[in-house]
């Protein structure tokens, strides 16, 4: 085992339930249930379908639940399906490491071996909280280049899911390895006109991740240095040494990574928060203009000409054009922001050709800086209107940010939005207590087998299920 991988396992081995102090736990549970809520409005998604069918094609007897489908599949494919549902819709978490993405991507995979094994509450909240210190561990150190964030997740989950499984220093050395030695995934599914594939990539790495720990359980051996050896990880992503814990003495990764209100692109949260106030402040008049600047990167990544052509609900989350002109119009952002008559709207789209964004050097720099995992999200926009009146909105956090986190009443009420259409209220309710009572779980199967099949309408995928006057 390499130096660097050896430092890497030594940290997995150590984590403890010692680690999760009130304020780990209380921020452990919070993105659970977060977790939880997203996968169920998830299974509504064309995308969650096609990986539902393929993953229960095959009948198994001993697998784990594939959220919503009443059946169960290998722990590796449900962590790839459920992983899908709570990345899909573009509502779940995130972190602002450098090579960092969305942690709780990773929490199906848990879910997964945690089921199988029987793992208690408290151990599934365990190996979660390990699962974030070491993508984070590895993603404030890497600098995001032409791999995707899914990169560190695969090996993450590998360690984290080894733990669940009771595996010794060297079985989690190989799975370790196996984990980082077998999957480089690309960023150009983040970049341009998206795809499914924008809310699949990870999927596949935390699919990989629990693969590895199942094959490493069973005696499957790996290369001894995949991270320092010829070849390794680093010769590509350059050397490194891994920062674990991310902030010691300080918030743990899972404390300090964010939350959404609603189903957007993280850098323009903090815009859509403000749009109650603007919608009153515009009341009668005539939004002519609105000039927005953000990072150079921001730019890049929600303001590209694609993005002021959304043909799809992977491209229209990741628009800030898109979500600023819907949410203007309607006073919000939900599911329904992105069915395909909104799309084509053209009264949405005379908007958009009123927003131009443009790069702030400024804010460049500020996202250049680093602070453990909770950078700030950048973004000033000037609102000008046909009689003259400008107003002006210079933001640096948004609502879910660990500057501004969303309380336990604002992650209910996501979780009520998540679950419209799909479960009722009584299963709805009877779902998110059990969730928030998984500390004291002898068993997480109890919670996780809670989530196979839902009591709602039937759906036909977003493309199906409204927000608006279902039953909640």
């Amino acid at each position: 085992m390499d130096r660097t991988t050896e430092s890497i396992v030594e940290y997995a081995l150590s984590y403890s339930l010692d680690d999760l102090t009130p304020p780990v736990m209380e921020a452990a549970l919070n993105h659970m249930v977060d977790t939880v809520a997203v996968a169920i409005a998830g299974t509504t998604a064309e995308s969650s379908r096609i990986a539902t069918r393929l993953a229960t094609a095959y009948r198994t007897t001993t697998g784990a639940t594939v959220v919503g489908a009443d059946r169960t599949a290998s722990p590796d494919w449900a962590a790839f399906a459920n992983s899908l549902m709570v990345r899909t819709y573009d509502w779940n978490d995130g972190m602002q490491a450098r090579g960092g993405g969305h942690p709780s991507d990773m929490i199906p995979g848990l879910w997964a071996v945690a089921e199988t094994v029987h793992a208690s509450g408290r151990d599934l909240l365990v190996a979660t909280a390990l699962a974030y210190e070491l993508l984070g561990g590895l993603g404030v150190v890497v600098e995001r280049g032409p791999w995707d964030q899914g990169l560190f997740m695969g090996g993450a989950v590998a360690l984290a899911a080894g733990r669940l499984l009771g595996l010794d220093r060297q079985r989690l050395g190989e799975a370790a390895s196996l984990a980082y030695t077998t999957a480089m995934p690309l960023s150009v599914h983040r970049w341009g006109a998206l795809s499914m594939m924008k809310g699949a990539s990870t999927a596949m790495s935390v699919r990989n991740g629990v693969f590895c720990a199942l094959l490493a359980r069973d005696g499957f051996t790996s290369a001894p240095e995949p991270i320092d050896g010829f070849y390794g990880l680093a010769h590509i992503v350059g050397e490194f040494t891994p920062r674990l814990p991310v902030m010691p003495g300080g918030p743990s990764v899972i404390e300090m990574s964010h939350q959404k209100p609603v189903p957007a692109e993280s850098q323009v949260l903090g815009l859509l928060d403000k749009v109650p106030e603007i919608r009153a402040w515009a009341a009668g008049g005539e939004i002519v203009s609105i000039d927005v600047e953000m990072s150079e990167r921001a730019v890049r990544h929600v303001a590209d000409p694609a993005k002021y052509d959304p043909r799809n609900r992977e491209t229209a989350d990741h628009s800030l054009p898109y979500l600023l002109a819907v949410a203007l119009a309607d006073g919000e952002v939900t599911l329904d922001s992105y069915r395909p008559e909104r799309l084509r709207d053209p009264a949405l789209r005379a908007v958009m050709e009123r927003i131009k964004v443009r790069p702030n050097e400024e804010f460049t720099k500020i996202r250049a800086e680093f602070d453990g995992v909770t950078r700030a999200h950048p973004v000033k926009a000037v609102f000008r209107l046909a009689d003259g009146r400008e107003r002006v909105e210079d933001l640096r956090f948004h609502k879910g940010h660990f500057r501004d986190p969303m309380t336990r009443a604002d992650l209910d009420r996501k979780f009520e939005l998540a679950c419209r259409g799909v479960a009722s209220a009584a299963q709805r309710d009877a779902i998110r207590e059990a969730w928030w009572r998984l500390e004291s779980a002898a068993d997480a199967a109890g919670p996780i087998g809670m989530l196979a099949k839902f009591d709602g309408r039937p759906s036909e995928g977003l493309e199906g299920v409204s927000q608006k006057g279902a039953a909640a």
